[in-house]
C-alpha cells in the first residue's frame, strides 16, 4: 500500500472527493388537494441520502465516478409494514413505498482525457445544460433526479485555448436490445441512439449557446429533434433564459404514428445588491392537444403537443412537485424511490417572484408563485413559500469548501378549481382543500 501510494505520487496522480450527506424531515398535509371522507391526509417521515463524487488521475487523464449512499432511505424498520411494528428491532434500507434500497450504488463511471486537440469523454456520465429545465444532472444537494447517459463526447475550443467559445459533439446509446413489436411476431432490434452537438460561449459575465439533439430508432422509423437555446448574464443585473422543444415522429407500435410538436420556456430577470437578490421568473409549457398521446390516459392519441420540464426543475415546494404537473408514467414510477415527488411542470404557465436575503451565515428566500393552465388559461393555484437556511459551519480549506447547514422550507398551496379538475379527473362533488408542506434539512457539503 505504501509503495503504491509513493508510485502514484511520483506519477502525479491525485484523488479528489466531494459530495454531501443530508437528512430530511417531511410533513405533507393534504397533497390529494381534496378532503377524503371529511379528512385531510397527513404524511410525515425522515429520510437520508449520501452522495460521493470521486476523481482519480492527473490534469490530462481522469477517471470519475458518482456513488449514491443509502439513497433516500426512510428511517425505521420498514420491511413488513406496520402490522408487526411492536417487534421492530433494526433499521431497514427501504424507500417510501417499501422497495429495498441498495446501500451503495455506483451510478456513474467515465473517463476524461485532455489531448492537444480537445477533451474526450467516454462512459456513463452526467449531462447538464442551461437553466436545467430540459437537461439536468441533479447534483444539487436538494435534488433527487438527474440525467445520466452512456455517452462518447468530444469537446474543443476552435478559436484556441484562451477562447471562451466551446463546441462539442456526442453520441448516446439510449436503448440496446431486441423487443417483440406489438402486433407482430417478429423479434426486432429496438436500438435507439442520440446524436448531438453543443455550441457554448462561456465568458465571465455572459453564457449562452445552443444544444441540439436528435434521437433515432431505425426499426420503427422514429425520429425526434430536441433543440434548446440558452443565455445567462450575471452582474448586478441578472438575466437568464432558455427555450427548448421537441419535434418529430415516433411509432409506439406497428401502424401507429405519433407527431411530436412541443415547447417550453423559462425567463428570469433580477438585480443583486450586497444582501438582497430579487428575481422575477416566467415559465411556460405548451398545452396538450385534443388527441394527445399519453401512456397512462390515451394510448390511441396521434399527437404529443404538451411539454414537460425536467422533474428536477422545481419552481415551488408543493405545486408541480407533490401536487399538479405531469406524473411519471407507471412503468417508470413503479419502485421509484421518489414517488411522492415525481411530478414535473406541465400544461401550464406560471409567474414567480422570489428574493434571496443573505447575511454571512443565514439565507432567507421568500417567494410566491401563481399558475394557470396553458390550455384554457384557468387558475391552478397560488403558493407562498419561504426557506430559511442557517449555516452552522462554512469554511474553505485546500481549495475545497465545507459547509454544515440547517434548512426549513414551508409552503401553502391555495388550490384552484382547474387543479382539482386535473387532479381528480371525472370526479364530481369533490371538496377541494388547500395543501401545506414543511421540509427540514440537516446537510453537510464538502
Amino acid at each position: 500500500m505504501i509503495i503504491a501510494s509513493i508510485s502514484a505520487f511520483a506519477l502525479g496522480i491525485q484523488l479528489e472527493l466531494n459530495g454531501y450527506l443530508r437528512t430530511r424531515f417531511k410533513l405533507l398535509n393534504n397533497i390529494t388537494a381534496t378532503q377524503i371522507q371529511g379528512l385531510t391526509p397527513l404524511i410525515t417521515y425522515f429520510d437520508s441520502r449520501g452522495l460521493l463524487n470521486a476523481t482519480v488521475g492527473n490534469e490530462n487523464l481522469k477517471l470519475k465516478t458518482r456513488i449514491d449512499l443509502i439513497d433516500n432511505t426512510v428511517w425505521g424498520y420498514n420491511t413488513r409494514g406496520a402490522a408487526d411494528a411492536p417487534l421492530a428491532q433494526f433499521v431497514s434500507f427501504h424507500d417510501v413505498i417499501g422497495k429495498e434500497v441498495q446501500p451503495v450504488k455506483i451510478r456513474r463511471l467515465w473517463l476524461e482525457s485532455m489531448t492537444p486537440v480537445g477533451l474526450f469523454m467516454i462512459g456513463i456520465m452526467p449531462s447538464q445544460w442551461g437553466l436545467g429545465m430540459a437537461v439536468n444532472s441533479g447534483d444539487n444537494i436538494y435534488d433527487d433526479f438527474g440525467d445520466t447517459y452512456a455517452r462518447v463526447l468530444f469537446a474543443t475550443k476552435p478559436l484556441g485555448k484562451e477562447s471562451d467559445l466551446i463546441t462539442a459533439v456526442f453520441y448516446d446509446k439510449v436503448v440496446e436490445g431486441a423487443v417483440l413489436r406489438e402486433g407482430s411476431s417478429d423479434l426486432l432490434d429496438a436500438d435507439a441512439d442520440d446524436f448531438g452537438a453543443v455550441i457554448l460561449y462561456s465568458g465571465t459575465t455572459f453564457k449562452g449557446g445552443t444544444y441540439l439533439l436528435t434521437r433515432i430508432q431505425s426499426t420503427t422509423g422514429s425520429q425526434a429533434f430536441a433543440p434548446s437555446i440558452y443565455s445567462e448574464y450575471k452582474s448586478r443585473f441578472y438575466f437568464g433564459g432558455e427555450v427548448a422543444g421537441m419535434f418529430g415522429q415516433f411509432s409506439p407500435f406497428k401502424g401507429h404514428k405519433i407527431d411530436i410538436s412541443s415547447l417550453g420556456a423559462v425567463i428570469r430577470v433580477g438585480y443583486e445588491s450586497d444582501n438582497i437578490f430579487p428575481i422575477f421568473e416566467f415559465g411556460y409549457t405548451s398545452p396538450q392537444s385534443d388527441d394527445e398521446f399519453d401512456p397512462e390516459i390515451n394510448r390511441l392519441g396521434t399527437k404529443v403537443n404538451s411539454y414537460a420540464f425536467h422533474p428536477n426543475y422545481r419552481p415551488s415546494l408543493l405545486l408541480f412537485q407533490f401536487v399538479g404537473g405531469k406524473k411519471f408514467s407507471g412503468l417508470n414510477q413503479k419502485g421509484f424511490s421518489n414517488v411522492l415527488e415525481s411530478r414535473r411542470v406541465w400544461n401550464s404557465f406560471y409567474l414567480k417572484l422570489s428574493s434571496q436575503i443573505k447575511t454571512e451565515l443565514i439565507v432567507i428566500i421568500p417567494s410566491v408563485i401563481s399558475a394557470w393552465d396553458s390550455e384554457k388559461s384557468k387558475f391552478l393555484g397560488l403558493e407562498p413559500n419561504i426557506e430559511v437556511r442557517n449555516y452552522l459551519l462554512k469554511e474553505r480549506e485546500n481549495n475545497q469548501e465545507h459547509s454544515l447547514f440547517l434548512s426549513a422550507k414551508v409552503g401553502y398551496l391555495i388550490v384552484g378549481d382547474r387543479l382539482i379538475e386535473l387532479e381528480r379527473f371525472g370526479e364530481k362533488f369533490t371538496k377541494k382543500a388547500n395543501v401545506f408542506g414543511l421540509i427540514g434539512y440537516v446537510a453537510y457539503e464538502f
